[in-house]
């Protein structure tokens, strides 16, 4: 890994020349300037530098020294540490009399910023594993267990955890968006908990199951830290509990098909959970093999008929109970029995009537979401 680059030493100069308003150079380990308050300079070859990496210690270069030395103007050059190795050098420029005292400082500073770039490589590194590891779980994987396990070992996770896939889908989506919201719950999450994005700008959490009682609470807390992240709207799809890896696949279509129904059948809401769409879920496999068919004909009429379309889908949202339909439309039972006359009227399907009411649902379900 080359942990010096051109980058993080001119971010060295830019966070250096704040402390000590000196230009500063840092140069690699062959010697060569790559970031400097005196842009001028970089790509140079740096004397000074080449006796801090051959000796590992500072070297301070007055004015009649720098006369017979490459590259070099005076001042003090320190090495820059990083496990216990010297990687680079940092030069201030100045007569060392003026700025020996800020010295230390500077190397200081160099290093802090040396060691948190490395850290936040390794936590941008650990991410990237555990969103392949992610993805490989839900997507039916030939990889092997063994060697997804090993992998998730890497990082101190036990694959053998039960657990339910979460997704949450910022709108408008966008890969900017997702990585946000995977920043926004990092610390929010259990240790154990698997977080991944999807190629299709969702955010997975293989989460182990959470009491039925507490899910929408705890979905919840996740999902408003992060629409905070985001500044909008962020739907959840939650998905059933997996025994096992092998299940982890249908738990996420599980959540993924949840939100698909849900942004389609109740827009109202953001928080959507499988068991409520089952029925739904298992017609429309059913009814998108057979898209072609014509079996849903009848429905056509209704579908020009908004009034009587919206009183079906209270009509069964309520399960028939009369008196919290006529309240919920504001209407008289009597225009309410007119109404379901009509339906069956124009589609041949008395609302009334169990079977019949279940196909003019499936039907209905068809034409939302054709």
């Amino acid at each position: 890994m080359q942990f010096l680059t051109s980058e993080l030493a001119q971010e060295m100069v830019e966070r250096t020349m704040h402390i000590l308003h000196k230009n500063i150079n840092v140069m690699n380990a062959d010697g060569v300037i790559i970031g400097s308050g005196e842009r001028n300079r970089i790509g140079q070859k740096h004397d000074g530098a080449r006796l801090v990496l051959t000796s590992g210690n500072s070297v301070e270069i007055d004015q009649e020294t720098s006369l017979r030395l490459e590259g070099v103007k005076p001042g003090i050059n320190l090495p820059i540490c990083f496990h216990e190795q010297v990687i680079g050098v940092i030069g201030i420029t100045g007569e060392p009399e003026e700025i020996r005292h800020h010295a230390e400082l500077v190397k200081m500073a160099a290093e802090l910023v040396l060691e948190q770039s490395f850290l936040l490589e390794r936590v941008q590194w650990r991410h990237r594993i555990e969103s392949e590891i992610v993805n490989q779980l839900i997507s039916y994987s030939d990889v092997g267990d063994h060697q997804l396990k090993n992998r998730a070992a890497w990082l101190g996770m036990d694959l053998d955890k039960r657990r339910m896939a979460i997704v949450f889908q910022p709108v408008p989506s966008s890969e900017d968006a997702v990585h946000k919201l995977m920043h926004a719950i990092q610390y929010d999450k259990k240790a154990d908990d698997l977080l991944g994005m999807t190629f299709c700008h969702e955010l997975i959490l293989l989460s182990q199951p959470i009491p039925e009682h507490r899910v929408k609470q705890v979905a919840g807390h996740l999902q408003k830290t992060m629409q905070r992240a985001v500044g909008g709207q962020v739907l959840v799809g939650i998905g059933t509990v997996a025994e096992d890896i092998s299940q982890l696949p249908i738990s996420f279509q599980h959540a993924r098909e949840a939100l698909r129904l849900g942004k389609a059948l109740d827009p109202e809401e953001s928080m959507y959970f499988f068991e409520s769409y089952q029925l739904e879920s298992l017609f429309m496999m059913r009814g998108i093999a057979e898209k072609n068919s014509r079996w849903t004909d009848f429905y056509k009429p209704l579908t020009q008929e908004a009034e009587l379309a919206h009183t079906l889908r209270v009509y069964i949202e309520e399960g028939g109970d009369l008196q919290r339909i006529v309240d919920r439309l504001f209407i008289h039972r009597n225009t309410l029995r007119y109404r379901l006359d009509k339906i069956q009227g124009l589609t041949g399907k008395d609302p009334r009537h169990v079977k019949q009411l279940i196909e003019l649902y499936m039907a209905q379900l068809m034409t939302q979401l054709s």
